[in-house]
């Protein structure tokens, strides 16, 4: 009886042990190492963190505890059962909660506050800098409209059987006002003047003008035709209603193509203002030209009574909005795109950086993978907008869409290999930076693009250096005919970026890798403390 009783007492411990360890997760070496000091043995107490490498000595002595308790005594019973009830007594430690505003909490509570406040300081600078950029390219644009140049031909510039220029005259005049140099930086020639520059160039006075505003000399052109005071007073006397006094008299040349934001929004607009204070002066004009000239006829009055405004003649219209995105967001896509490529491939490159792989291979894999991605993605650009059915051909044919795709590769390329780069430097420091990396790569590239650089600051000539400036400058030369004597410098800048960047791109890989090491080090190193400093805890409570 003392035998079954005292083998009932083992087992009914053993239950109970496997009862803690399942309640209690967090405490499962307790139990084992009272069934190790159950068995008397002199061996080291087996932990939960040694199991998994010493299995077979735990089996083992696993089998001699088991034989032990099987065979004890009545009199190691009561000690087993003393232990058991001790330990079944024993509670998991439940996590206690205390209050955010507690003063036990007031250390914790202040370094949230300083965390808090620094993080914010560094936000806050952030934005002040990127945004600053943005937001100042567009102030004192009014102011700059002055900047604007403007070529202004008159040809109107002689009496003519006693009929005098006026409506030369009235131009000149008017672009003498203070409004008139406001609007713009307007550059006058009689006609007489201008046709030497025209035959420096071997053109007639209207081919130059349209070669000067075509070459991106001037914003805009406007054209008072030669004799157009003698021309009016004719047809008026002869009640000649053919005769088309607006196309004959003042003409305004311009291309949209050039930049279709500025065009638009600053350059017409100006040319509107200048045909306001025209319109105001007609009268006066028509009175003198006319005061000679008896009006009886219908079509007498009919010619008098016609409004003589601008003939706005736009050299390469914008005529397909769908344009609006590859030129616009087009460009702050390619560079969220380049940062993407960047995100998506982090895991395959921390794959291959943690297997066998010659460094220097490790480096060249990750050029050239990057590279592959840029050109695929470039593509990808281009194939959506031709989806679109845009017209690629207006100036280089059928080779159009090879030039964009050339173009949007090189553009990739450099914003892309900027944003590897940088986060690379910034990860290992402080990765939340790499977010506002972006903003300031996207803002500094934008900023000297979507406005004209004759109305913003002279700060942001940087411009003229940044891969989508360049590559927004050479886009416009695919789908519009417009100038192309800056492509040479625009792929020269593109170039010069991609092979800068390829050049820092090994170093930045390599300061990554050690960086990364160095903080995986570092964390191990913590890890491993921590372990020690809790199996050191658990040891001197058992």
């Amino acid at each position: 009886m003392g035998s079954d009783k005292s083998e009932d007492i083992s087992n009914h411990s053993l239950e109970q042990d496997s009862d803690t360890y399942n309640m209690d997760d967090r405490q499962p070496n307790l139990a084992q190492q009272r069934l190790t000091e159950n068995s008397d043995s002199s061996g080291t107490p087996v932990y939960a963190g040694h199991a998994d490498n010493n299995q077979e000595d735990n089996a083992v002595q696993q089998q001699q505890l088991n034989a032990k308790v099987s065979g004890a005594d009545d009199q190691s019973a009561p000690k087993a059962n003393e232990q058991d009830q001790a330990l079944s007594q024993q509670s998991p430690a439940s996590p206690q909660y205390i209050s955010f505003f507690s003063r036990d909490y007031k250390p914790h509570r202040r370094k949230i506050h300083k965390r808090f406040l620094l993080i914010n300081l560094l936000m806050s600078s952030l934005i002040l800098i990127a945004f600053s950029i943005y937001w100042g390219s567009y102030y004192d644009i009014n102011d700059n409209l002055k900047n604007l140049k403007f070529l202004v031909v008159i040809g109107d510039e002689q009496t003519v059987d006693g009929v005098e220029p006026v409506f030369g005259n009235a131009m000149d005049d008017i672009l003498q006002r203070p409004q008139a140099k406001a609007s713009g930086d307007w550059h006058i020639y009689k006609e007489s003047e201008f046709e030497n520059l025209a035959n420096e160039h071997n053109n007639t006075i209207r081919g130059e003008i349209l070669r000067r505003v075509h070459h991106q000399l001037y914003w805009s052109a406007i054209y008072v035709k030669p004799n157009a005071s003698y021309n009016y007073v004719q047809a008026l006397k002869k009640g000649d209603t053919s005769y088309n006094a607006s196309d004959n008299t003042v003409t305004a040349y311009y291309e949209t193509g050039r930049d279709f934001l500025a065009m638009r929004s600053y350059v017409t607009p100006q040319l509107s203002k200048i045909q306001s204070m025209w319109f105001e002066q007609q009268p006066n004009l028509l009175s003198q030209l006319s005061e000679n000239i008896t009006i009886q006829s219908q079509q007498q009055k009919q010619l008098y009574a016609q409004p003589i405004h601008f003939t706005m003649v736009d050299r390469i219209p914008f005529t397909d909005n769908v344009l609006s995105a590859p030129l616009q967001v087009g460009f702050i896509y390619m560079i969220i795109v380049s940062f993407f490529q960047f995100n998506f491939f982090a895991d395959a490159h921390l794959k291959v950086a943690k297997s066998p792989i010659n460094r220097l291979h490790y480096v060249v894999y990750r050029y050239i993978s990057s590279i592959c991605s840029f050109f695929f993605l470039s593509l990808m650009f281009g194939l959506v907008t031709l989806a679109f059915q845009v017209d690629f051909t207006p100036t280089y044919g059928r080779s159009g869409f090879l030039v964009y795709w050339c173009i949007s590769f090189l553009t990739m390329s450099a914003v892309g290999l900027a944003t590897e780069i940088m986060g690379m430097f910034i990860i290992p420091f402080y990765p939340p930076l790499l977010g506002f990396w972006l903003i300031l790569w996207v803002i500094s590239n934008i900023a000297p693009t979507y406005t004209a650089m004759a109305l913003t600051n002279n700060f942001f000539r940087y411009g003229y250096a940044m891969p989508i400036h360049n590559s927004y400058e050479a886009v416009k030369t695919v789908f519009f005919d417009v100038y192309k004597g800056q492509l040479g410098r625009n792929f020269g800048i593109l170039v010069a970026w991609v092979v800068l960047l390829s050049v820092i791109f090994p170093f930045a890989v390599m300061y990554f890798g050690k960086a990364m090491g160095k903080k995986a080090a570092v964390a191990a190193q913590q890890e491993a403390a921590k372990r020690a400093e809790s199996e050191k805890k658990t040891s001197g409570d058992v």
